[in-house]
């Protein structure tokens, strides 16, 4: 009996060998072709690679990798989250790094930088962190900046609009108001303007006045006395 398990160990150890040389190989061809920017056909290898190694924490990153070059963030973001399962802390560092730069290309700015945080907090050195880590704060800020600014002006605009508003409502009270007195008091509506016709006959009659006085002073002007012989 125990030379049985003896031997069936020492197939399952052999056999686990071989498909991790096939494995190996495959992730291999993999990486080949994601550097001739062959995404598809790489991702198929790893997918092949994955049936016989399951429990490799690479072959997901490099999945997510494919999936980040074919702009499918969700699916990418899925597969760097298997990778972090591994134990090695520069391994985990470099996939929240990718995290990061997957959560950034969709808009995610808070929740990436919180990925590039946790990358620094297991790999502190890493200067592309920290680059990227700087940038997407001020981005964030300038977002939070800008938002402001909108914001400010938007309610600059709704003032003024109301404002006009008001403005033109209280002018068309007046002009209501106006039309409703003329309805109400029509007699005093005519009586100005009768006194305004009488102002302009009285103006009138004096100008005709002054004319009739002027031509007379002309003609007692224009006579001369004439002297008696004596």
């Amino acid at each position: 009996m125990k030379r049985v398990l003896l031997f069936y160990a020492i197939i399952v150890i052999f056999l686990g060998s071989t498909y991790a040389q096939s494995s190996r190989k495959k992730v291999a061809q993999g990486n080949r072709l994601y550097s001739e920017e062959k995404y598809d056909e790489a991702n198929n290898k790893y997918q092949d690679a994955l049936l016989e190694d399951p429990g490799s924490f690479l072959i997901p990153y490099n999945v997510g990798d494919v999936l980040y070059k074919k702009k499918n963030y969700d699916k990418a973001l899925e597969s760097y989250q298997k990778a972090l399962n591994s134990t090695d802390p520069l391994f985990q560092s470099q996939t929240y790094y990718n995290q990061g730069n997957a959560l950034y290309r969709q808009g995610k700015l808070e929740e990436s930088i919180l990925a590039y945080e946790q990358a620094l907090k297991l790999n502190p050195n890493d200067e592309d962190t920290k680059y990227n880590l700087e940038f997407v704060r001020n981005k964030l800020k300038e977002n939070v900046d800008k938002n402001k600014d909108q914001n400010q002006q938007q309610e600059q605009q709704q003032q003024e609009q109301q404002q006009k508003e008001q403005k033109q409502e209280s002018s068309q009270n007046q002009d209501e108001k106006k039309d409703q007195e003329q309805k109400q008091n029509p007699m005093q509506n005519q009586e100005k303007a009768m006194s305004e016709e009488q102002a302009k006959q009285l103006l009138d009659l004096l100008k005709e006045k002054q004319k009739d006085l002027k031509r007379k002073m002309v003609q007692a002007q224009g006579k001369t006395r004439v002297l008696k012989d004596w």
